[in-house]
């Protein structure tokens, strides 16, 4: 009986230490998949990141060009400076209108003409962009500001959100994008508002000269979809190698032995 015992013990243990070598690649295999993963999917977010970053910089530039060449006109009267402003306007597609302002009062846009509007540079994150949801002549399209100032003069260089959302969409890569200006946020549909997608995963930020910052990451559970996915496409060769390095440890080591 004792004998019995013993053997039923042994052939138990055989067969645990088989399992574990057996399991051994295919736990090395696993790891090395979520590490692929996880840097991966890190690297794709830095990457878009400043892909993100340097598309919405030379929008920006070019705004801040055609605002500092029309600055000097902020002296002339609106009637005088107004064809030179238009036809700067025409001359770059992402711009949609100039105003000047002269004592932070907008006295001559492309768009309305000549007027007298107040405008607060508090209203202007880093007193130099501004992220608004819409106007009284497109409420419902997004509208980037940007504010050149050398006091008392100024201008103001209106653009289409729409090319933010192009930037964004050229980003070929399943990352959520968030562009950040102050306490606004616009993300690929557009939509101006305080509230943030879920992006905590693999997240990534960093700000630009001009003071706005950029946002890059996954939703939650996404680095988990993506592990599974990866593993369960190397799922059969890893379990085939284990099953092979089993059978041969099996052999190596107690076959060979009972005989």
């Amino acid at each position: 009986m004792p004998s019995k015992n013993v053997r039923a013990g042994r052939v138990l243990l055989e067969l645990l230490v088989t399992l574990l070598i057996g399991m051994a690649p295919v736990t090395c295999a696993l790891v090395v998949v979520v590490w692929q993963v996880d840097k991966k999917l890190e690297a794709t977010a830095e990457v878009a990141l400043r892909e993100t970053l340097h598309h919405t910089d030379a929008l920006i530039d070019t705004l801040h060009q055609a605002s500092n060449k029309v600055l000097s006109l902020a002296d002339f009267p609106c009637d005088k400076a107004l064809p030179t402003l238009r036809t700067e306007v025409v001359t770059h597609s992402t711009l949609r209108s100039l105003v000047l302002v002269r004592e932070n009062r907008a006295y001559c846009s492309t768009v309305h003409g000549e007027s007298q509007l107040l405008v607060n540079p508090g209203h202007y994150f880093n007193q130099r962009l501004r992220l608004e949801a819409g106007n009284d002549v497109t409420p419902d399209s997004a509208i980037l500001y940007y504010r050149l100032q050398e006091y008392p003069f100024g201008v103001l260089a209106l653009s289409d959100a729409r090319h933010l959302q192009q930037v964004i969409r050229a980003i070929k890569a399943d990352v959520t994008l968030l562009l950040e200006f102050g306490d606004d946020y616009m993300a690929v549909d557009g939509i101006v508002d305080g509230s943030v997608p879920e992006h905590r995963e693999q997240h990534v930020r960093a700000m630009s000269e001009y003071g706005y910052a950029v946002h890059a990451g996954y939703p939650a559970g996404y680095t988990w979809n993506e592990t599974l996915a990866n593993a369960r496409a190397v799922a059969p060769s890893v379990l085939l190698v284990g099953l092979l390095t089993a059978i041969a440890a099996y052999w190596a080591m107690f076959r060979q032995r009972r005989r």
